[in-house]
């Protein structure tokens, strides 16, 4: 595929979301239709975990496209999505424990991800640079 690495990436970000979005729900309806044993939506979940793996390859084909200041806010995008993501994760577990806070299903870890790297992205490429 040719073109700007920017457009590549977020086209197959999107396409590969479309995906997982659309084999979600079909996985859901099959499942609440039962019209398919459940050792086959075993097998028919693999289709959105690999549809997730697709961004994550593209995003790292897209850091090695870039130079190397647009590579760093990338990089602390990326930094800055895990960090959230673990900060969240952890004081949730504890809300959990100790003040009987509702379940965080796991599912929603991936989408949590996604939306604090592209905040971060965005602040750092706005900002500049935040450094030290």
């Amino acid at each position: 595929m040719s073109g700007h690495p920017d457009r590549r990436f977020v086209t197959v970000a999107a396409i590969s979301t479309a995906f997982f979005l659309s084999s979600s729900f079909a996985i859901s309806w099959l499942d609440e239709s039962g019209a398919v044993p459940a050792h086959w939506l075993w097998l028919a979940a693999i289709l959105p975990i690999a549809a997730l793996l697709v961004p994550l390859w593209a995003l790292w084909r897209y850091l090695w496209e870039l130079d190397e200041y647009l590579r760093s806010i990338q990089l602390k995008g990326i930094y800055f999505g895990l960090t959230v993501l673990l900060v969240l994760v952890t004081g949730w577990g504890y809300a959990e424990l100790y003040v009987d806070a509702p379940r965080l299903p796991i599912f929603w870890l991936n989408p949590i991800y996604w939306l604090a790297y592209a905040a971060g992205a965005m602040f750092f490429s706005v900002s500049g640079s935040l450094q030290r």
